[in-house]
């Protein structure tokens, strides 16, 4: 049975130096017989296993020194697939934790990751495809069947050739590598895609600020005016500020109001833990409920102040006044209230029924500590003296979700500066003001505190004022010092003193329950239902300052402007939609990469170490040049590089045959004959019975 005829390229003959043309298509390579290093008798030629020649032809040996040049291409793309993978990281690091950028033409981030990843995929497989194309050569360097050089061709072009690949040639570890990295390449875009991720962020939004009003000096934008010789009075609204002080002190009435255009801002905070300091309204309480005594009926209780109560009705069940000198108590002082009570503006006791201290016994009835039986059953009493005096108060803010967060981190009293109004410890005078030091203080961006308040540039229209702290005196500038004017003082303790905490509450059973204060009806919260305690007292005037110095904070100016506002400036943020990279993601994409540079490598290396092995890669011309066996006329050829056949190919004019005589056909000088049609599946179909 004979041969199928395989395809091959035909030579067209008519010429005397056909025979020292070995050349495929009847044109001679570009060096003569002489140059080749191969012999042409018949003893080469007749060699029946096709043995190494002995010699190496020069373009042989040239290639091993220029083998890098074959991969040029090979080794740039894959260098550009290495730095689009470095550009992807970049960029998801670059945008990590960022508001999601806004690009023309509706271009976002995930497109041009996607479009990375993809240029990406396709530059790492131009390696790929060229080292599994050289690898087709060097498989068939023992006999193999011809189909397999069919399946080396669709692996370098096709995920399901690799797949089938890794069948074929289990033990061709490059062949094996290149495989594996052609399908997983397919998951390069999708994993790149993963390690962006869009979640909900904080940014801080550019050109708007976040403020909470504060007050360096007052009455500032308040008015009071003067009623008589030595007598002032403040304004309505701040006689209403404290009375709601009282009687609704965490109503929206005497909350700050921050401005937050989004509801959530924040303040920057200094070294003390600081965001902001604004002068305001203190409190200091001690129990003085040893000081009260009862009479021998026990019908009457009564302070050395002169403050009673009675527990029959229509008498004092709650009992308030103002108390210039808290002598009387002073055994009782706790550490350092001598001093708050004498430079505050007002000092105050509270005295007040009570049954929050007593208890039931076994049988169920009430039993209290001093045992107060009246026309109520039995209860106690408890009372308090507090001082009320003006302080700078330090804060640490922020505001979340439009609820602002704002707590005191500290206080400083704020005595009455007569350094500053040169007077005597016990004088007075209506250039006075209580004043209180910021330290530290922040100036120009740049802290100072009191051992370097000294540094702080004289710029001009800067004002340094002395001051003396714990007796030493210190100079510094206005932007440290918070100031209460003394006859703004004056007037607010005035109607402290006269009308707001000074009044008697009465009880009986027509009331329900509630008391009667008549013009001082502002003071029965202080009753608490008959649970009054000195926390629950302690903490209501605690209260009440804070409401007073909220109202401060709104009518207060700075030292240099009496008619400015000022604030405290914070950030706002905005909760937008920004990028989380997961860099896990890309390790996938990074170990293909490296995957692709050994496989190249370990190609070159094998190149380098066979110089006879020519680098074809993927070209079919080595196919057509080097075909089934050798006309007798050409003799020996040798296997040189790609780009000689190309040369050669350049000046060869070809047509594909069909029919029984397919092939190639050299029609360069010739005519084509014609054929009948064969499909490839038939010739594959026959690769069994091909002979050698």
């Amino acid at each position: 049975m004979s041969a199928p005829h395989v395809p091959h390229y035909s030579q067209q003959h008519g010429s005397e130096d056909t025979k020292d043309q070995r050349a495929v298509g009847g044109r001679p390579y570009p060096y003569s017989s002489a140059d080749t290093g191969f012999s042409t008798d018949s003893s080469t030629n007749d060699d029946p296993q096709g043995q190494r020649l002995q010699q190496t032809h020069p373009a042989q040996q040239a290639s091993r020194y220029h083998v890098m040049q074959f991969w040029s291409w090979e080794i740039m793309s894959f260098w550009v697939a290495v730095g689009l993978l470095a550009a992807t990281v970049s960029i998801l690091a670059h945008y990590e934790g960022q508001k999601l950028p806004e690009w023309p033409f509706s271009i976002n981030l995930n497109t041009l990751i996607a479009l990375l990843s993809t240029i990406l995929r396709a530059a790492m497989l131009v390696a790929v495809a060229e080292v599994l194309g050289q690898l087709k050569y060097g498989y068939f360097s023992r006999p193999r069947p011809l189909k397999h050089l069919h399946d080396f061709d669709r692996a370098s072009r096709s995920v399901n050739g690799s797949i089938k690949l890794l069948f074929i040639a289990p033990k061709s570890l490059l062949a094996v590598i290149g495989a594996i990295v052609t399908i997983l390449s397919l998951a390069i875009g999708p994993f790149t895609q993963q390690a962006i991720k869009s979640v909900s962020c904080p940014q801080y939004l550019r050109d708007t600020n976040a403020s909470l009003p504060i007050a360096h000096f007052m009455p500032g934008r308040a008015d009071y005016y003067r009623i008589g010789a030595g007598t002032w009075e403040v304004e309505v609204d701040m006689k209403g500020a404290m009375i709601n002080g009282l009687t609704n002190p965490t109503g929206n009435d005497s909350a700050i109001v921050a401005t937050c255009a989004t509801g959530n801002c924040t303040f920057p905070v200094g070294s003390d833990d600081i965001t902001h300091s604004s002068l305001g309204m203190c409190s200091a309480c001690f129990d003085t409920t040893s000081f009260v005594s009862a009479n021998e009926n026990r019908t009457n209780y009564t302070m050395p102040n002169d403050l009673w109560l009675s527990p029959y009705s229509g008498q004092a069940y709650l009992n308030v006044q103002v108390d210039y000198n808290l002598s009387w108590a002073s055994s009782e002082f706790p550490d350092g209230f001598a001093t708050l009570a004498n430079d505050a503006l007002t000092n105050i006791t509270v005295l007040t029924f009570t049954q929050s201290p007593c208890s039931n016994n076994s049988q169920g009835e009430l039993v209290c500590p001093h045992n107060v039986t009246g026309y109520v059953g039995s209860s106690d009493y408890v009372a308090t003296s507090c001082s009320i005096y003006p302080c700078l108060k330090n804060f640490q803010a922020n505001m979340r979700r439009g609820v602002l967060d704002e707590r005191v981190v500290s206080t400083v009293p704020a005595p009455v500066n007569r350094v500053e109004a040169n007077i005597t410890e016990s004088g007075v005078s209506a250039a006075a003001n209580y004043t209180a030091l910021k330290s530290p203080c922040l100036i120009d961006g740049v802290e100072y505190d009191k051992s370097n308040f000294s540094r702080i540039p004289r710029t001009p229209g800067r004002i340094f004022t002395g001051i003396n702290v714990d007796g030493t005196e210190y100079t510094a500038p206005d932007e440290c010092l918070y100031k209460l004017m003394w006859l703004y003082g004056h007037a607010l303790d005035a109607f402290m003193a006269q009308t707001l905490f000074s009044g008697m509450c009465t009880y009986d059973s027509r009331q329900g329950g509630s008391l009667y204060c008549g013009d001082a009806w502002w003071l029965s919260p202080l009753y608490n239902t008959q649970n009054a305690s000195f926390e629950t007292i302690n903490s209501q005037i605690d209260q009440y300052a804070t409401a007073v110095t909220n109202k401060f904070r709104t009518l207060g100016s700075n030292n240099y402007n009496l008619s400015s506002e000022e604030s405290a400036l914070g950030s706002v943020i905005e909760m937008t939609v920004c990028t989380s990279f997961d860099w896990r993601w890309l390790l996938m994409p990074a170990v293909l990469l490296v995957a692709t540079g050994s496989l190249l490598v370990l190609m070159i290396v094998q190149n380098y170490m066979n110089p006879q092995q020519p680098v074809w890669k993927s070209s079919i011309l080595p196919l057509l040049f080097h075909g089934f066996g050798q006309s007798p006329e050409m003799g020996a050829q040798p296997a040189v590089d790609l780009d000689h056949i190309k040369e050669r190919a350049y000046h060869i004019k070809a047509k594909f045959q069909t029919g029984m005589n397919a092939g190639f056909v050299d029609t360069t000088g010739g005519r084509v004959p014609a054929a009948r049609d064969i499909d490839l599946d038939s010739l594959l179909g026959n690769r069994d019975n091909v002979r050698r």
